[in-house]
C-alpha cells in the first residue's frame, strides 16, 4: 500500500510511514479515549471558564476523541489530511451548538489548539516506541508533526465555516428570540406577560412544572437530542400535556416546561416514571409547580437543584427526582465544604464508610424516621427487632452519646451524608442555565 498524500514522496519516507507511522496511528486510534481524557485535563485547566460543568467536561472529552480517532484512520489510509472527508459529524454538532450558545470563536478555535498541543505531546511518545533508531525517529516526528498541521489547518477552516453559518443562522431565527426571552425570564429581568407568550408561542400565565433531561456521557452516532426530547415527552405525557416548552442546555440535557390550566396535583409529580425504551441512560429532575412568569422560572431553579443532588447521589439511570424530596438536602449542601465538616462532626465513627457501619447508620435512620419505634424499624428494614436493639446500641457506641439528644442535627447529618462523604467536587452555582451556555462546547479535534 503506497500513501497518496504528496507530503510523502520519497522511498525513505514512505518506509517511514510504512514502519512507524501506521502502527503508531494504530495506537492512537486504539489509545484514543485516554488521550482525550489527558488533552480534556489540559484544556479545562487553561479555559476553565470554558469547561465549568460536567457537561461541557464530556462533550469536550468525547469530541475530541472522536477527531483523534478520525486523524488517526486519515494517517493509516497515507491520505491526504487536507483533502479528507468531512470532519465526524458529531465535531461539527459542537461546533454549531457552541454558536448557538454564544460561545466566542476565538475561545473555541484556543480549545482547538489546546487538544492538540496536548494529543500531539502523546502522539510523539508513540512515535518515539515505534522508531528502531534515532533517524527515523527523527523523520517519523517530521512526517507525523506535518500531516497533523495539515489535517488540523484543514478541520479548523471546516469547523470555523460550519461556526459562522450556523452563528448566522441562529441569529435569525425564532428559537434564538425563544432562547433570548427564556433567558431573561431566568434572569429575573422584566418582561411583559404578552410579550413572552407570545414570542414564546407557549402561555406563560398557566402552571409550570420545569424538567431537566441529561445524559451522563455522549457516545458517538446518537441522537442525545431526540434521546433526551423522548425521556420530556415521557414525563410531559404523564402531566397531561403533550407540548412542553423545551429548552435545549446543550449537548447533553435539555430543560422543559410542562404547563397545565390547572395546579398539578402532587400525587401526580410523585408519580413520575421514564417510561419510554427511546430515552437509553437519561435522568430526568424536576421543580415544584409554578404559576406564571414567577413560577416558570422559580421551578427550573429547583429542577437545576433536584439535578444537583441526583448527581451527588448517583441515582440510577431512568429515576426521576423531584425537588420536593430533595428540599433539605439541596439546602444543606449549597456549599458542599461546610456540610461535609457538619457530617464529620456530627457522626464521628458512625460516619466510616465500610459495609458494617453504614449498615449501622442506614438502621438508625430508618429508627429515627419511624419515631423511635423497633417495630416499625424492623418490617421496613426486614430485620427481626432485636437486630434493631444491637444496631442501635452500636450507633450510640460510634457515636459516643445516646440516639435521642441533638436528633435534629443526627437526622440531618444521616440525610447528608452519602452526598458529601468521600466527594471532592464543587457544586453549580445558584441561578443556573445562564453563564452555562458558554460552558458547553469545548475542544473538538486536535489542533494548533
Amino acid at each position: 500500500m503506497e500513501p497518496s498524500w504528496d507530503g510523502v514522496q520519497h522511498d525513505e519516507e514512505r518506509r517511514v510511514w510504512e514502519t512507524v507511522l501506521r502502527p503508531a496511528a494504530a495506537e492512537l486510534a486504539e489509545r484514543a479515549k485516554e488521550i482525550a481524557a489527558v488533552a480534556n485535563v489540559h484544556t479545562s485547566a487553561r479555559l476553565p471558564e470554558l469547561l465549568a460543568s460536567a457537561e461541557a467536561l464530556e462533550v469536550n472529552r468525547s469530541s475530541t476523541e472522536a477527531s483523534i480517532r478520525d486523524f488517526a484512520a486519515v494517517l493509516m489510509d497515507g491520505a491526504d489530511p487536507a483533502g479528507t472527508a468531512d470532519l465526524p459529524a458529531a465535531t461539527l454538532a459542537y461546533a454549531r451548538d457552541g454558536a448557538q450558545h454564544g460561545v466566542e470563536l476565538t475561545t473555541l478555535m484556543r480549545s482547538y489548539r489546546l487538544a492538540h498541543a496536548a494529543t500531539a505531546r502523546c502522539f510523539s511518545e508513540i512515535l518515539d516506541a515505534h522508531a528502531s533508531n534515532a533517524d527515523d525517529r527523527k523523520l517519523a516526528a517530521e512526517l507525523g508533526s506535518a500531516w497533523m498541521f495539515a489535517y488540523v489547518d484543514a478541520a479548523l477552516c471546516q469547523a470555523e465555516q460550519v461556526y459562522t453559518a450556523e452563528r448566522d443562522r441562529w441569529s435569525r431565527s425564532a428559537a434564538a428570540s425563544q432562547v433570548e426571552t427564556i433567558t431573561t425570564i431566568l434572569a429575573g429581568q422584566p418582561i411583559d406577560t404578552d410579550v413572552a407568550t407570545r414570542r414564546l408561542r407557549h402561555e406563560v400565565r398557566r402552571w409550570h412544572v420545569a424538567a431537566i433531561a441529561w445524559l451522563d456521557t455522549h457516545e458517538e452516532g446518537k441522537n442525545t437530542q431526540s434521546i433526551l426530547e423522548a425521556a420530556i415527552r415521557d414525563i410531559a405525557s404523564a402531566v397531561g400535556n403533550q407540548n412542553p416548552l423545551l429548552y435545549p442546555l446543550g449537548i447533553l440535557s435539555v430543560a422543559a416546561w410542562v404547563s397545565s390550566h390547572s395546579e398539578i396535583p402532587s400525587k401526580v409529580l410523585d408519580e413520575l416514571r421514564i417510561r419510554t425504551t427511546a430515552a437509553p441512560g437519561v435522568r430526568v429532575a424536576i421543580g415544584e409547580p409554578g404559576r406564571g412568569l414567577a413560577g416558570l422560572r422559580s421551578s427550573y431553579v429547583e429542577a437545576h437543584e433536584a439535578q444537583r443532588i441526583a448527581r451527588l447521589a448517583q441515582r440510577p439511570v431512568g429515576t426521576v427526582t423531584r425537588y420536593q424530596a430533595i428540599a433539605l438536602r439541596a439546602i444543606a449542601t449549597v456549599d458542599t465544604e461546610q456540610s461535609r465538616t457538619f457530617v464529620r462532626r456530627e457522626l464521628g465513627r458512625l460516619g466510616e464508610t465500610d459495609e458494617t457501619t453504614r449498615r449501622v447508620a442506614e438502621t438508625l435512620r430508618v429508627f429515627l424516621d419511624e419515631n423511635c419505634s423497633r417495630g416499625r424499624t424492623a418490617k421496613r428494614l426486614h430485620i427481626h427487632e432485636n437486630t434493631v436493639a444491637y444496631r442501635i446500641r452500636q450507633a450510640e457506641e460510634l457515636l459516643g452519646r445516646p440516639v435521642d439528644k441533638r436528633t435534629l442535627e443526627l437526622r440531618a447529618a444521616l440525610a447528608l451524608a452519602d452526598l458529601v462523604v468521600d466527594r471532592t467536587e464543587s457544586t453549580p452555582s445558584a441561578v443556573p442555565g445562564l453563564g452555562e451556555h458558554t460552558t458547553r462546547l469545548g475542544s473538538t479535534l486536535p489542533t494548533y
